[in-house]
């Protein structure tokens, strides 16, 4: 056979396939191709992801509120009688002196107002007592028209017999603080106020005290 015979043959023969593909491609289902190669270093995902956990308000459980201790009453305004020359002594010391300087406040306490007297003029107060074993005045004296000439006195004093416990002056303006340690008497203030705008006495106790006459507790130092 010559040569040109047997390419004619081939390219016939080749010919034949392309026409036998193109018309049953499912000739070729059967043929398994290569799966290219993963490089190294490639993260693969994982077969079953874990799912993310999202809270939800559902899945709260709220944490208990905590009961609110009672508030404290509100501090009680002591009045000026109207009946001043029936107590035993309504005059001033002469010497304020005797007092000395104001007392130290007392650190490392909280205090609470369970009274005050509140005026612009002077007087005799109602009768009180306090039951707290330990108490302290505090002061304020406010003289902004004339504080040259201002002037404040006051005289802690025994209902029995007018004894005078505790006193103190503030000349000007300022402020003014007494410890005092006497309890379950009555007692009143005598107070003079000259050129003054307004003064403020509170009566306060330690934290400690306050709370265990209100809850009926021992009193502990």
């Amino acid at each position: 056979m010559e040569r040109g015979d047997i390419v004619t043959m081939i390219a016939a023969i080749a010919i034949v396939c392309v026409i036998a593909v193109f018309a049953n491609p499912q000739s070729l289902a059967g043929l398994h191709l290569p799966v290219p190669a993963i490089p190294v270093g490639t993260p693969v995902p994982p077969a079953n992801p874990t799912p993310l956990l999202i809270d939800t308000p559902s899945l709260i459980t709220p944490t208990a509120t905590p009961t609110p201790l009672p508030t404290d009453a509100p501090p009680y305004r002591i009045y000026y009688t109207d009946k001043p020359l029936t107590y035993p002594v309504w005059m001033l010391p002469t010497n304020m002196n005797t007092f000395g300087a104001s007392d130290i406040p007392l650190r490392g306490e909280e205090m609470v107002t369970f009274a005050y007297v509140e005026d612009v003029r002077g007087g005799l107060t109602q009768t009180f007592s306090v039951p707290y074993p330990i108490w302290v005045m505090n002061t304020t004296v406010v003289s902004e028209r004339n504080p040259q000439y201002g002037n404040f006195r006051m005289a802690l004093c025994y209902a029995g017999n007018g004894t005078v416990i505790d006193g103190e002056e503030i000349l000007n303006r300022g402020l003014a603080y007494r410890v005092v340690q006497t309890s379950n008497t009555k007692m009143y203030m005598i107070i003079g106020a000259t050129y003054i705008d307004s003064y403020r006495i509170d009566l306060q106790t330690p934290r400690k005290y306050y709370d265990a006459y209100r809850f009926g507790l021992p009193f502990q130092g």
